[in-house]
């Protein structure tokens, strides 16, 4: 190792300044790292899939329509809900650790908005005859 390699330092973990945004609202970018994550998991899914699938078909072991005929026993059904849940918490940690922050700052919540009513304009009004087109 030359005394330069010796003396760098490693590089950083973190990124400087947070979460690096793309968009102008960080909501998009939030839902699409949720996207991403998405995509991911459903990619590695395919493959691990098509492999299991070439396997059990070179084996001999699997018959036709037999994978959407199973039933998963109890503790399978209950091994696949952890599971579920670990995969939801992940997808959704970006905005748990948005709440978790604006908790801890103490930051007020947001009051939920209804949507505005519509205005309701009665025939024969001005603003009725603007809105009319002319034949």
């Amino acid at each position: 190792m030359s005394a330069r390699e010796a003396g760098r330092r490693p590089m950083r973990r973190t990124i400087r300044g947070g979460r690096p945004y793309f968009f102008a609202d960080p909501a998009i970018d939030k839902i699409l790292n949720m996207v991403v994550v998405l995509g991911g998991e459903v990619w590695t899914l395919r493959e691990r899939l098509a492999a299991l699938e070439a396997i059990q078909v070179r084996q001999g072991s699997l018959a036709a329509g037999e994978v959407d005929a199973h039933d998963f026993s109890p503790e399978d059904e209950a091994h696949l809900a952890a599971l579920r849940k670990e995969f939801i918490d992940s997808l959704f940690r970006v905005l748990q650790e948005q709440v978790e922050e604006a908790k801890a700052r103490g930051a007020p919540r947001k009051p939920v908005t209804k949507p505005a009513k519509k205005k309701t304009v009665r025939r024969g009004t001005p603003a009725a005859r603007g809105r009319q087109t002319r034949r």
